[in-house]
């Protein structure tokens, strides 16, 4: 159990959590609705029901003609770990960011720059109580942090465990630059949704 908790605080603080390397506003004002919405519905569909699938992730992403993320942009939401990702622009013009992480992490991502991240978050809360039906589930202690670039990061996670014994962690984030770091309009706020796999299930 302290090892699968323990990944969930070591995504929570890596500075490459903060991918972006600015937190304007977002250009265009998203209803957060509609926003949250879009952004859940990629999440299920391609997190939850398609990862850890990683060549219909990819399968996925080039149905969207998403455009594929620069090694520098990888390295900026990786860190040194590897993996690919792609960014594009929804139905709503909210912009996503999807991204999958390999050993010594397994993980797919979904992030978006909000002007305020979003008030109500139950539509994620209904997808992921869909995806945890008939699972053992526990929650992850809320996690909090002003990382060393100046950006506070806050979320919480649930370990679920199915019956097979694979368990992943599904996590979400919250991000936004600290008080006083706010300059030139730096006043979005990055979501992030992340299903982690924790363990692959009994061995054989």
């Amino acid at each position: 159990m302290r090892t699968v908790v323990g990944a969930a605080i070591a995504l929570c603080f890596l500075p490459a959590s903060a991918a972006w390397a600015q937190y304007e506003a977002p250009a265009h004002a998203v209803e957060p609705a509609a926003h949250l919405a879009e952004m859940v519905a990629l999440y299920d569909e391609v997190c939850l029901q398609t990862f850890p699938d990683d060549a219909k992730v990819i399968q996925a992403m080039e149905a969207r003609h998403a455009t594929p993320l620069s090694n520098d942009d990888v390295r900026r939401y990786l860190g040194n770990d590897p993996g690919q990702g792609w960014r594009f622009d929804g139905a709503t013009t909210a912009t996503y960011v999807v991204t999958i992480e390999r050993p010594p992490y397994h993980a797919c991502g979904v992030r978006s720059m909000t002007a305020g991240a979003f008030p109500d978050i139950q539509p994620y809360r209904d997808v992921i109580a869909r995806f945890e039906d008939g699972r053992h589930v526990s929650p992850v202690p809320p996690m909090s942090a002003t990382l060393p670039n100046h950006v506070q990061t806050a979320g919480g996670a649930d370990q679920v465990v199915s019956a097979d014994g694979s368990a992943d962690l599904l996590i979400f984030f919250v991000n936004s630059m600290a008080d006083g770091y706010r300059v030139n309009g730096q006043t979005g706020v990055e979501v992030r949704f992340v299903r982690q796999q924790a363990s692959s299930g009994r061995q054989r």
